[in-house]
């Protein structure tokens, strides 16, 4: 207008914007380009040109979150595949078109984001914040020199994660626990995040170690599984899948929903320290912003028709000159690897 405005605050709701590439992706652009090959580098999924996606063709795909989805439906449903349903609580059997390619799917993790949790909150919620509130991060804050979120911020966060946890295994499912709630309590206030007092105070109030808080599993659920071929690493996926979707819908997991309602917690605690890097808030969105129960129930049903296929944790892409392809393997299964004409970078731009 021909007057400015003056404003103390500026909201760029422009969803999602392009990035400039980094030294990996235009080196693989460059690659594609020379081999007549397809790339797509990270970008708003709805946005990509997926004519170069060939039906019945190799694809591999990196990341599984959110964008890996919209990807998987545009290019199964999107291209005229269907699913039939056989039954509630049964599964899904889909029908390609024919027109589909076949995606090979893997990341850090090689799991996909956990399913949305599908019962409501009943009975008490955990009072938060409880260990990483305004005067903790008035605290980090304060501290002199550079903020390291490892050292300053996490353990403030995994306290604040296990006290919601806790709070809600003893106080809906104290058949579970072997101590009193506020002797537990007193003492885990007194414990160091993540060190040996803590875990002897859980182990001895705790009896089954399912119902314990273990965020290094949480976050790496494959590390250091390794299976016989990529046959295997399908049935093991799949039964991972299934094992998720079912908790998310069983109220006798609650405590998953005690550390969502934490993680949300955190983040709006978090919002005052800035920039906190990529880790933080791919391990939010896995845990806490993760696909609904159909879009995995969908996964599995493509998994089974051959349409989607799993290449587990620690996945690695690499252009290979000679055969002028890509070449993708995951650690979960030694020595396996895929090669395509097409890759995928299936997660938005930094």
């Amino acid at each position: 207008g021909p007057t400015p405005l003056l404003a103390d605050l500026v909201v760029l709701a422009l969803g999602h914007l392009d990035a400039e590439p980094d030294d990996e992706q235009r080196a693989l652009a460059s690659f594609a380009a020379e081999h007549q090959l397809t790339y797509l580098p990270p970008e708003f999924t709805a946005d990509s040109d997926l004519t170069g996606l060939r039906p019945g063709e190799p694809v591999i795909v990196r990341g599984f979150g959110l964008a890996f989805i919209d990807l998987m439906v545009l290019l199964t449903e999107g291209r005229g595949g269907r699913y039939t349903d056989d039954g509630p609580g049964g599964t899904l059997t889909y029908h390609p078109s024919g027109r589909e390619p076949v995606l090979h799917v893997g990341s850090r993790r090689g799991v996909p984001y956990h399913s949305k949790l599908g019962y409501p909150l009943r009975g008490e919620a955990p009072p938060l914040p409880r260990f990483f509130g305004p005067a903790q991060v008035d605290a980090v804050l304060a501290r002199p020199g550079p903020r390291d979120f490892r050292r300053d911020v996490w353990p403030l966060i995994e306290k604040e994660l296990g006290f919601a946890h806790y709070h809600r295994l003893f106080t809906a499912h104290p058949h579970r626990t072997a101590v009193d709630w506020r002797d537990f309590e007193e003492k885990y206030a007194a414990c160091d995040p993540g060190g040996p007092a803590l875990r002897a105070l859980v182990a001895a109030s705790v009896p089954d170690p399912a119902d314990r808080l273990d965020l290094d599993a949480l976050d790496r659920p494959l590390a250091g599984l390794r299976y016989d071929g990529a046959d295997a690493l399908q049935d093991g996926l799949r039964g991972y899948i299934e094992a998720d979707l079912a908790r998310a819908h069983d109220p006798a997991h609650s405590p998953d929903l005690a550390v969502f309602l934490a993680l949300l917690s955190v983040y709006g605690q978090l919002t005052r320290l800035g920039d906190l890097g990529p880790w933080w808030h791919g391990f939010f969105s896995y845990v806490a912003s993760g696909p609904p129960g159909p879009r995995l129930r969908g996964l599995l049903a493509l998994s089974r028709a051959g349409v989607v296929r799993f290449l587990g944790a620690d996945l690695t892409v690499t252009a290979d000159p000679e055969r002028g392809v890509f070449r993708a393997a995951g650690a979960s299964v030694p020595g396996h690897a895929v090669e395509a004409r097409a890759l995928v970078e299936a997660r938005l731009p930094a």
